[in-house]
């Protein structure tokens, strides 16, 4: 019996995809690197920070994460977009009585959130910092079952991102892969995904597992 929903942020819930990636060529334009275009963003998208910036640039500095999060951010969350039907997928989860969890190698979660203003749906929200290992280790939603109070077998992860499907699955964790995220069908079952939906619009029947 389902007893709990979890969820990836990025290209999952929101489409931060135009957002990232001009705080991407913010940041290198302040730090003199070499502009990145949104097929690399969404690329690294799911990393975490250190290795997004690995993966773009082949480096990390110290100073870009201050300077990120104290300038960047706050400059272009707003271009961050709720997908539609995230709200009312959240809605009709909770009044069936789901538990819902947040797992993203994002470091703020509930800032996140919060911002979104998607942080009232949520039982837990769980970090990339609030863990010894980001994903593709299970340890985020491991760490999420053990606050929402639930055993793996009662739990669906819904992400977009390879990383999100080997997660679920070295948390033994059934994991729902969505393809609005660029990652094809074939792609996500590879990396572990136990079924696919195109959209979360189309993933309202999971409600009746």
């Amino acid at each position: 019996m389902l007893k709990a929903l979890i969820f990836d942020l990025d290209m999952t819930l929101v489409d931060s995809l135009e957002a990232c990636a001009k705080g991407v060529n913010l940041l290198a334009e302040r730090f003199n690197l070499p502009a990145r275009n949104k097929d690399q963003v969404l690329k690294a998208i799911s990393l975490p920070i250190n290795e997004f910036w690995r993966q773009l640039w082949g480096e990390v500095q110290p100073e870009w994460e201050d300077y990120m999060y104290k300038v960047i951010v706050p400059m272009v969350i707003g271009q961050t977009k709720v997908y539609p039907e995230a709200p009312i997928l959240l809605g009709e989860a909770k009044n069936k009585g789901l538990l819902l969890g947040l797992a993203t190698n994002r470091i703020n979660p509930w800032l996140d959130l919060a911002a979104l203003d998607l942080a009232k749906f949520f039982d837990t929200a769980v970090g990339a910092s609030d863990v010894p290992r980001p994903k593709p280790e299970p340890d985020i939603l491991l760490t999420v079952i053990r606050q929402l109070g639930v055993d793996a077998s009662t739990a669906i992860y819904i992400g977009d991102a390879t990383s999100d499907m080997a997660c679920a699955r070295n948390a033994g964790i059934r994991a729902l892969g969505l393809t609005q995220g660029g990652n094809s069908h074939e792609v996500l079952v590879k990396a572990g995904a136990d079924m696919i939906r195109e959209n979360l619009a189309a993933c309202r029947d999971v409600l009746s597992f």
